[in-house]
This record gives C-alpha cells, sequence and structure tokens, in this order.
C-alpha cells in the first residue's frame, strides 16, 4: 500500500493505534482521529484513498459519518464493528459500505481486506465507461452515481446501484447468488442467500415503479441476469 493515503476513525486509542501501526508498516501513510466530525472535516479539507471507519463512534455515530460522506465521496470504506449482527451490517453495506472487520480486530486480516478493496476501486476507476445501458429505458451514469428509467431518476442505494451495475456489466452472463456478494462485498455470502435476495427484491420493486419491471430476470437455481 505504498503511497496510499489512509484515514483510521476509532475512538478506543489502542485499536486506532494497533490499526495504524499495521497500515504504516505496509507502506500507507496514515492519519488517525477518534470521532466522525474529525473525519468528515479532515476528509472535506484533504484527499485520501481510503477509510476506515468505527460504527460505535460517541456522536456522531459511524453510520452518520459514512452516510455524509457518501453524500461526495465514493472512496473505500471499511466499517469496524463490535456487534455484526446481520441487520446492522445490511444497514452499513445500503449506505455504502464496501467491507466489514469485526472486534477484535485481527490486523493481518484488516491489512489483507484493504489492499484487495484497494485494488478493486482502482482497477474499476481505471476502465470505467462513463454510462451503461439496459433494457426498458434504464440507464446508469457512473460518474454522478445516478440510475434513470427513461429519464426518471431512481432513488437505488449505494449497493442497490452497484448490483444493478454489475448486472449491466455482464448483461447476457447469469450471476449466481454466491458470485454478487463476492464481487459487490468482496467475500462469499455470509449468513444465507436471503441477503442477496433482499437487496434484488429492492432493486427490482424500485425499476417495476419506474416502469421499468422484469429488467432483473431469474434463472432458477442458477441466478440473476440482464438480457
Amino acid at each position: 500500500m505504498s503511497g496510499t493515503r489512509l484515514l483510521v476513525v476509532d475512538d478506543d486509542a489502542i485499536v486506532r493505534e494497533a490499526i495504524s501501526r499495521m497500515l504504516r508498516a505496509d507502506g500507507a501513510g496514515v492519519v488517525a482521529v477518534e470521532s466522525g466530525e474529525a473525519a468528515l472535516s479532515l476528509l472535506d479539507d484533504s484527499s485520501y484513498d481510503f477509510v476506515i471507519l468505527d460504527v460505535g463512534l460517541p456522536g456522531v455515530s459511524g453510520f452518520e459519518t459514512l452516510r455524509r460522506l457518501r453524500e461526495r465521496s465514493d472512496i473505500p470504506a471499511m466499517m469496524v464493528t463490535a456487534a455484526g449482527s446481520l441487520a446492522e451490517r445490511v444497514a452499513g453495506f445500503d449506505l455504502g459500505a464496501d467491507d466489514y472487520v469485526p472486534k477484535p480486530v485481527e490486523t493481518p486480516e484488516l491489512g489483507c481486506r484493504a489492499r484487495a478493496l484497494l485494488r478493486r476501486s482502482r482497477s474499476a476507476g481505471a476502465r470505467a465507461p462513463e454510462e451503461l445501458t439496459g433494457p426498458k429505458g434504464v440507464v446508469l451514469r457512473l460518474r454522478s452515481h445516478e440510475a434513470y428509467v427513461d429519464g426518471q431518476l431512481l432513488e437505488l442505494t449505494p449497493k442497490e446501484f452497484a448490483v444493478l451495475r454489475l448486472l449491466l456489466d455482464r448483461r447476457g452472463d447469469v450471476v449466481s447468488p454466491d458470485d454478487l456478494p463476492l464481487a459487490i462485498w468482496g467475500y462469499e455470502t455470509f449468513g444465507s442467500r436471503n441477503f442477496v435476495e433482499a437487496h434484488i427484491s429492492r432493486l427490482r420493486s424500485k425499476l417495476a415503479k419506474a416502469g421499468a419491471d422484469d429488467v432483473v430476470g431469474t434463472i432458477r437455481g442458477v441466478g440473476y441476469v440482464v438480457r
């Protein structure tokens, strides 16, 4: 991670220092702060490649910090959490989290996950087109992170947008319920396939309300496809 600028946000000084020390040893430039307010101020004034964000921050929570961050930036964001329930992870992913690491933090694993997220982010940015188009007037504007159906703006969460983008990127190919979370969240399906099905269901509902029903098809026992 040589030359990478990372922001670590955690109110636990021991965790904050352990993560920072590991990342610096890997060649990254690290700034560490203890609050969401401080993080948002730094992210406004400086350029970072990655943020590692504790969920349980005092004052402005990690979720609220992430929500505000996603209003103006799509930099990779990894959440660190002591609870890690399925509902909490779904909420964080819907706000735009890219990965989760449970406490107590295993720094070697965190480092591997951080490097993987940075590789995916840089690779995607290097080859990203301006727009992706689909059936029934579906258009994704990738730079502005907006989705439209016949000119009507869809209110998609960051992860719903990412799912639709992946299916359009692989248009005509069937994407399995196990490949989706690996491509979008960076690891295999956790818990059950209900997690993936819930995201697909919400995405289909929003598309249908805009007049683009049946855009995302299901091949029973295989996966999802956009023709």
